[in-house]
């Protein structure tokens, strides 16, 4: 019968010793669990962060819808705002340009235009869009350049873009000869 007492008293300190051990287990556990993601010393307080998700997609969207419906002014603020979210997004740069030509003002376009093609020079709709904007301020050596440019990427933008030249130097002539006339006509007088 002894060593059936001492069997049992020898299992009551391995059980002893197998519980001491889990609990020292875990707790080193626990600890290098907490090392590795925070310091030793908790903080007073907890600095708020604060995340500003922009979605540019969105922004550029929004922009595309306003633009099908000619509204350029909110369109142009669309891509404003994505541009800013994403200065190299060239498709952006040149959307907001094509806006910007689209509400006259010529020389803010031309810049983004010239930006969207550092950022991309194979866009070919900033290519495309650049030369109409050059031929409508009558700057038909340099709609001439873009339309080089876009023949020798294989654009299809290259036939659009001849028409609007030709179509310009065909209203810029009519208007030269209308002031001519004028000219004219006040000299007799």
């Amino acid at each position: 019968m002894k060593t059936l007492i001492l069997s049992r008293s020898f299992l009551e300190n391995i059980m002893k010793i197998l519980t001491l051990m889990l609990l020292v287990f875990f707790w080193a556990l626990s600890q290098n669990v907490y090392a590795a993601g925070a310091s030793a010393k908790p903080r007073k307080s907890t600095p708020k962060i604060s995340i500003k998700v922009i979605d540019v997609d969105a922004h550029f969207k929004k922009g595309q819808k306003l633009q099908e419906a000619g509204k350029y002014k909110e369109a142009s603020r669309s891509y404003e705002k994505a541009v800013k979210a994403a200065p190299k997004y060239a498709e952006a740069w040149s959307n907001l340009g094509y806006t910007y030509r689209k509400q006259g003002y010529f020389n803010k376009a031309v810049i983004t235009y010239k930006k969207a093609i550092n950022l991309d020079p194979n866009l070919a709709e900033a290519h495309e869009y650049l030369g109409e904007a050059y031929a409508e301020m009558g700057k038909f050596d340099l709609a001439e350049r873009e339309l080089k440019i876009l023949r020798e990427l294989g654009s299809d933008e290259a036939d659009e873009l001849e028409e609007v030249i030709a179509k310009m130097q065909t209203t810029q002539s009519d208007e030269n000869h209308k002031e001519n006339m004028k000219e004219k006509e006040d000299w007799f007088r």
